[in-house]
Formats: structure tokens, C-alpha cells, sequence
């Protein structure tokens, strides 16, 4: 998804520009200090990946099709963005586009990892479940809502804030 991302913005270089923009210009005022566009931006990227996180978690309740994976491809879009900017312009600072990108990509990645895992998880799970063989091998269904709640709360959403706080009040706009 990555790729697909990148080669659409190299074939495409205004469209790059203005989304790399657009992207950042809200999260990083000139003075560097906290605004209430910034706190909106925070609430944005945060419930934004929250949503992605829980749908590929809630994927995971459909066996056998293993579709939680899409949720870490999605993120692979903005890398594509990220990537393209850097290779089309070379008035954009390619370390700022890398320090933009990974400050809070350190956590935001981890974190779509985690809760893909755990879709995956339980697909392997309501798998079992449905098949006679490993039935008896099958995590109970309230057990699983379990383990996917206790792990989202306490892994997936604490480095979800911690990367929106740094995407929105750190990360640096390219130059």
C-alpha cells in the first residue's frame, strides 16, 4: 500500500506538495507553542487511529480471512506520502521530512502492529472455533473480548496518545 501510495504522488508532485502541507501546517505553529489548533489536531490523529486500531482488532472476529492486516497497510500510506516528498523536492529538507515522520512514528507503527496482532489473534481463534478438530484447542469467546480490551487499553492506546501528542504538538513541519 505503501508503494502504490509513493508511485501515485511521484506521477502526481503538486498533489504531494499540498498534501505534505496540508498534513502538517495545522500541527506546528511558527512560534512552537501549544494552540487550540494543535489540541484539535491532537484529538483528530488520535481518534483517527484509534478508529483504525479497533477496526483491525474487530476484523479479527471474522474467521479464516485474516483481514486485521489492513490496518497496518493503511498506515504504510503516509510513508508513501513521506517518501515521494522527499524524493520529488528538493527544497523540502529530506531530514525534516524523516524527523516528521518517525518522531512519533516510533510509537504510532508499534502500536498498529499490536492491534493488528491482536486481530490476527483472534481470527486464529474464532478459527478454531468453527473447525471440530481444534475446537477443543479454542479460547472462549469471553475470554478472547478480554484479552482484546485488557491489551488494547493498556499497550495499543497509550502509544496511540503518545504518538498523536508528538505528531500534533512536536513533530516539525518540512522545510
Amino acid at each position: 500500500m505503501g508503494y502504490l501510495t509513493y508511485n501515485y504522488y511521484i506521477q502526481n508532485p503538486h498533489k504531494t506538495k499540498n498534501k505534505i502541507y496540508f498534513t502538517h501546517e495545522k500541527s506546528f505553529e511558527k512560534s512552537h507553542r501549544i494552540s487550540q489548533d494543535s489540541l484539535k489536531l491532537f484529538i483528530e490523529i488520535f481518534w483517527g487511529n484509534i478508529m483504525i486500531s479497533l477496526k483491525s482488532i474487530a476484523l479479527g472476529f471474522i474467521p479464516f480471512l485474516f483481514l486485521s492486516i489492513f490496518g497496518v497497510l493503511s498506515l504504510s500510506m503516509p510513508i508513501g506520502l513521506f517518501l515521494a516528498g522527499a524524493k520529488l523536492f528538493t527544497e523540502i529538507d529530506q531530514f525534516s521530512l524523516f524527523v516528521s515522520l518517525f518522531t512519533h512514528g516510533i510509537f504510532e507503527f508499534p502500536a498498529s502492529l499490536y492491534a493488528s496482532s491482536i486481530g490476527v489473534y483472534l481470527t486464529i481463534q474464532t478459527s478454531k472455533m468453527i473447525l471440530p478438530k481444534f475446537r477443543s484447542k479454542a479460547v472462549s469467546l469471553r475470554t478472547l473480548c478480554k484479552q482484546a480490551i485488557h491489551s488494547f487499553i493498556l499497550i495499543v492506546l497509550p502509544l496511540l496518545m503518545i504518538a498523536a501528542f508528538i505528531e500534533a504538538f512536536i513533530s516539525p513541519m518540512p522545510k
